[in-house]
């Protein structure tokens, strides 16, 4: 008998309340209560119709007249980058150098995606929280809270970790990593997926453009291509608002100003405008910039610390106005289905069959490489 009743105080906790950890992530996605003043949610400014992206150069916060100063990133395959770490390379001299791949935030802030759910809720040009406390306060009263277990006799800190928690089981759901463009079927085989423009495109993204050296088409932290290396470079895009340090701001080296990561392609055709600071509105535009900036400045304007510029990978590419025609032809082969798919009401992409859940690719889900805190990191303001 005490066995049984044990069992049975420990059911809530083995499943987590009513709610799956999933799912609870979901409600509280999707929740305009939890800001301050109340209105604005995850949602707001990831819409799952537009790959979980916002479609205006900067998002505006929960209270009237803040705005953000970067472009919202989709949140698709956003659980597929890897926790942050330097990586040994060589410098043109021979010399070893430390660069930064993987982390969170287009400055690399955070260094895994637990890290950066947490954020949002206490920025003031977002969600405007004022500490965890009023956070833990709006959850107990959420209409879902009831559905969870042990969320009125836990403290405020560990209502909040579960709740990052949830959120980060979340965006590591199917849905949000169906790699089901067409692109992929080209690669399972089917050279009928791609159009004969999008597979010249394809053909100047992997050679003459150079794309695929930054943009990775073969498989690395993932089964299926990212589209990313994770990485971060300063591209010299045309500055916007206050000068923005990037990853310098971040480590505080003068040779990373201006440097943010570089995004996955994957459903690019649905997230403009484009770049850290939504300052180039079409694919026309981002294709002609790379490859004519260096001859172009004028076009352009002035961009933020132009001495750490990538002035060796791009600005003078020397594409034929074909071969731009084509790179931007390719890349809606690269955008998914089942947000091609998404009728007219539906809050999220349906999921394809066949798409492994978290538990079948758990292992790539484990906590890899901590961050070196040798390195110096400044404060957030």
């Amino acid at each position: 008998m005490r066995v049984l009743v044990l069992f049975a105080f420990m059911v809530p906790f083995l499943r987590g309340g009513e709610l799956s950890m999933a799912e609870l992530g979901k409600r509280v996605f999707l929740d305009e209560s939890l800001s301050t003043p109340a209105g604005q949610s995850c949602a707001s400014c990831h819409r799952p119709s537009t790959a979980f992206a916002d479609l205006r150069r900067v998002s505006p916060g929960a209270v009237e007249g803040r705005v953000g100063r970067r472009n919202a990133p989709s949140l698709m395959y956003a659980a597929l980058i890897p926790p942050q770490k330097l990586e040994d390379t060589y410098d043109e001299n021979g010399e070893v150098e430390y660069i930064v791949e993987g982390g969170l935030f287009l400055d690399g802030r955070a260094h895994d995606l637990l890290e950066q759910v947490k954020e949002p809720f206490f920025d003031r040009d977002e969600m405007n929280n004022a500490d965890e406390s009023e956070l833990a306060g709006k959850l107990r009263r959420a209409s879902y809270a009831k559905e969870v277990g042990g969320f009125k006799q836990m403290t405020d800190e560990k209502v909040t970790q579960k709740v990052y928690a949830a959120l980060v089981a979340f965006l590591r759901e199917p849905v949000f990593r169906p790699f089901n463009a067409r692109i992929d079927d080209y690669w399972a085989g089917d050279p009928s997926a791609l159009s004969l423009a999008e597979r010249r495109g394809l053909d100047v993204f992997q050679t003459k453009g150079a794309c695929a050296s930054c943009h990775l088409v073969g498989a690395s932290t993932w089964l299926e291509p990212l589209l990313s290396d994770s990485g971060y470079d300063n591209l010299g895009v045309p500055a916007r608002g206050e000068m923005d340090p990037g990853l310098g701001g971040v480590t505080g080296l003068a040779g990373e100003l201006g440097q943010f990561k570089v995004p996955t392609l994957r459903n690019v055709a649905l997230t403009a405008p484009y770049f850290h600071n939504g300052s180039v509105g079409t694919l026309r535009e981002v294709m002609e910039f790379y490859n004519k900036r260096d001859l172009e400045p004028e076009r352009w304007g002035r961009t933020d610390y132009p001495e750490t510029v990538n002035r060796e990978d791009m600005g003078d590419l020397g594409l034929t106005e074909q071969e731009i025609d084509d790179l931007v032809a390719l890349m809606s082969a690269f955008t998914d289905r089942s947000l091609l798919q998404m009728e007219e009401g539906e809050l999220f992409p349906k999921t394809p069959e066949g798409v492994p859940t978290t538990e079948e690719r758990e292992a790539f889900f484990k906590k890899k490489d901590q961050p070196d805190l040798s390195r110096p990191r400044r404060p957030r303001d």
